[in-house]
């Protein structure tokens, strides 16, 4: 006879997990950065034209 009950489980083992997402990353919102042609982001930081279309960017501000 157990003395679990019948639908109860053991913690799975550490290495079965799921692993914590990692901090960082890019910001929540990049909409600031799109090309409004073409809706692509800009491949370096400061770019201030398209890579994909040509067309201008827009000024990323501060």
């Amino acid at each position: 006879m157990s003395t679990h009950a019948p639908d109860a489980q053991a913690p799975r083992p550490a290495a079965d997990r799921a692993p914590e997402p990692a901090p960082g990353g890019e910001p929540a919102c990049l909409l600031h950065l799109v090309c409004a042609d073409c809706g692509r982001l800009p491949d370096e930081r400061g770019a201030r034209s398209c890579s994909r279309c040509g067309a201008p960017l827009p000024d990323p501000g501060p």
